[in-house]
């Protein structure tokens, strides 16, 4: 079984090298970003707590005024991939002398949230990377998809860049 020390420093380096990869393409075109008004939510892949993510996230998206969640590809101006896991990282408890688990233990749980909104064309528009405060409460999945909705949202209210003026330093 792999360790949670190997774990993150996987995911680690293949944020790093997407990020690497997606601003060696051009970053993020906030221009269509405003286009976007409806949203599917795929699959955020097989492990450990990615259903939870999923659906934590939908759960958000459907209580915001500003995106319509759909229930097809089809039906949507844009899509959100991703993937993501939630692992127990340890435990503490106000008793020195306890070395079982029981109810007075409480588990630290750790993890991540990688999603990307991609349109029509399977181009991808913007993308974030949630992780859960150092301190993980058990309610991890849902802090995490709130966060990642909070800068999606932020991102599609953002104005458009502005291009640079001739002679303008």
């Amino acid at each position: 079984m792999e360790s949670p020390v190997a774990r993150s420093v996987g995911w680690i380096a293949a944020a790093l090298a997407w990020v690497a990869w997606s601003a060696a393409i051009g970053g993020q075109t906030t221009v269509e970003l405003s286009r976007v008004h409806s949203i599917y939510v795929g699959s955020f892949g097989q492990k450990q707590g990615a259903d939870t993510l999923r659906q934590d996230l939908v759960d958000v998206l459907k209580h915001t005024s500003r995106l319509t969640v759909v229930t097809s590809p089809s039906q949507a101006d844009a899509r959100v991939e991703g993937t993501g896991e939630v692992w127990v990282k340890g435990y503490y408890t106000l008793n020195p002398r306890q070395r079982m688990v029981s109810s007075e233990v409480k588990r630290v749980y750790a993890g991540y949230l990688s999603i990307e909104l991609k349109d029509q064309r399977n181009e991808t528009l913007w993308s974030y990377l949630a992780t859960p405060p150092s301190q993980g409460s058990e309610d991890v999945p849902r802090t995490m998809a709130a966060q990642a909705v909070k800068k999606l949202l932020a991102a599609l209210e953002a104005p458009p860049p502005q291009a640079a003026q001739p002679g303008a330093r």
